[in-house]
């Protein structure tokens, strides 16, 4: 079934102006800085928590048991994260919104088309796991009752990452196909995923790559407003 343009052109204003705001909403509740230590390479405690693979990690970002401000940290992380359910939805809805605009103006085939709307759904997938891991570590501050979600995490992260990178990669010709000044927003798509693939050799490399990311995804808000 096609979409008609003006119907993507709806999903990609409504998911990218619901991805701004819940971003700022995000930015504004969830802990800025790391209790005590974050994950070493990364500058947000948030992703660095999302990539935590042990308790120290874990506790050096919340705070140990008798860190006073481990309490206040946990509940602004806990918040955060359960607006986060709102938030997994509006990202993967965004890359859909590419996706199907881009067919609707002739740049995707339908086949592929098909095949680049099964990976937001992973991205919902990998998210909301990996949300249910972090509320167990937060809740905790024993290192043995972590080891099953640590492990969990490791994998339920990853899904959710690479999904969003192996998206980006994959649209950017089809974004490079666009006549208008949108085009040169392939570049940013291209560039976020080679970042965001290089976290297999080093793991902060996720963060950094997720921030050229988000310039890509401005530069779609805007386009999609002028459309």
């Amino acid at each position: 079934m096609e979409i008609p343009e003006r119907r993507a052109v709806l999903l990609l204003r409504v998911a990218s102006t619901a991805v701004l705001v819940l971003s700022v909403v995000l930015l504004r509740i969830m802990p800025d800085r790391p209790v005590a230590a974050n994950v070493p390479g990364f500058t947000s405690p948030v992703v660095g928590f999302e990539l935590a693979s042990t308790p120290a990690h874990v506790l050096g970002i919340l705070g140990g048991p008798d860190a006073p401000a481990r309490a206040e940290a946990v509940r602004r992380m806990d918040v955060g994260n359960t607006i986060d359910f709102v938030y997994m939805l509006a990202y993967p809805a965004l890359y859909a919104g590419i996706v199907l605009f881009l067919a609707a103006r002739g740049r995707v085939g339908k086949r592929l088309t098909g095949l680049l709307l099964l990976l937001p759904p992973l991205m919902t997938l990998g998210d909301a796991l990996e949300n249910l891991q972090l509320f167990k570590l937060s809740a905790t501050t024993d290192p043995a009752a972590m080891a099953g979600p640590l492990a969990s995490l490791q994998a339920f992260t990853r899904l959710k990452w690479y999904a969003i990178y192996l998206e980006s990669a994959l649209i950017a010709p089809f974004v490079w196909r666009e006549t208008g000044w949108w085009r040169w927003s392939a570049l940013v798509f291209g560039a976020s995923a080679l970042v965001g693939f290089a976290s297999v050799g080093w793991l902060p490399a996720i963060e950094y790559g997720a921030y050229v990311g988000a310039v890509a995804w401005t530069m779609t808000l805007v386009r999609a407003y002028q459309a």
